[in-house]
């Protein structure tokens, strides 16, 4: 594992860490709730990282035959088929919140209705999961691992943890505080690698080895637990 995946791998378990005790505090139904939510979420994510893999490859492709243009295209593609494919998975997720969670635990209405929260308050931003994994590809496509490290990391430790406590604890709004700093997090994240995108600084750096890539790709998969 490389430096950089080690510190990104390091920060996000410890990230996990303190949200579940934050989680935990709340109660047992709260917990199973994001259990919950979490296996919905991990549904969302890991097609998504996939996509991102063969956004990195072509890409990566493109721009090691200096076709900028092109991979700039595959790059707004990406993202443009992500969000909408995703977005329809949300929308999928919020008509059917109740059955969702009724399918992990059937007998529990008290989790069913948690769970469901979860779920309609975190599935309007699925879309932007997308377009954030889309263009963390390109980014690490062409190099700029430490933008994307960045990114990643600011995602979990200056959005979503700290709203997470701040709307639970200060605002308090209990587990849907907990639950609306998910989708925050996500769209905010999702603007900030769109900006970073269009500041068009990927475009000018060297692209990485394709094994390199590779292997980065797959410890940012096994290392992402939640979004």
């Amino acid at each position: 594992m490389t430096g950089r995946a080690a510190i990104e791998g390091s920060a996000r378990g410890l990230g996990v860490t303190l949200m579940m005790f934050l989680i935990t505090s709340f109660g047992t139904v709260t917990t199973a709730a994001y259990g919950v939510g979490g296996n919905v979420l991990q549904f969302v994510v890991i097609p998504a990282m996939g996509f991102s893999m063969a956004t990195s490859t072509l890409v990566g492709q493109n721009i090691g035959a200096g076709n900028i243009q092109r991979a700039e295209a595959v790059a707004r593609l990406a993202a443009l088929i992500t969000f909408s494919v995703l977005t329809g998975v949300g929308i999928l997720s919020f008509a059917f919140a109740n059955h969702v969670a009724a399918f992990f635990v059937p007998h529990d209405k008290a989790v069913i209705h948690d769970a469901s929260v979860f779920i309609r308050t975190v599935s309007w931003s699925f879309g932007f999961i997308g377009v954030q994994f889309a263009l963390m590809g390109v980014l690490r496509a062409s190099g700029n691992m430490f933008a994307a490290m960045v990114i990643s990391l600011v995602s979990q430790w200056v959005l979503q943890f700290p709203l997470a406590f701040v709307l639970a604890e200060r605002a308090h709004l209990g587990p849907q505080g907990l639950w609306w700093a998910f989708p925050i997090a996500n769209v905010i994240t999702a603007v900030i690698s769109a900006v970073w995108f269009s500041r068009g600084d990927w475009k000018k750096r060297r692209i990485i080895e394709p094994s390199s890539l590779e292997e980065e790709e797959r410890e940012e998969v096994s290392e992402q637990v939640m979004v």
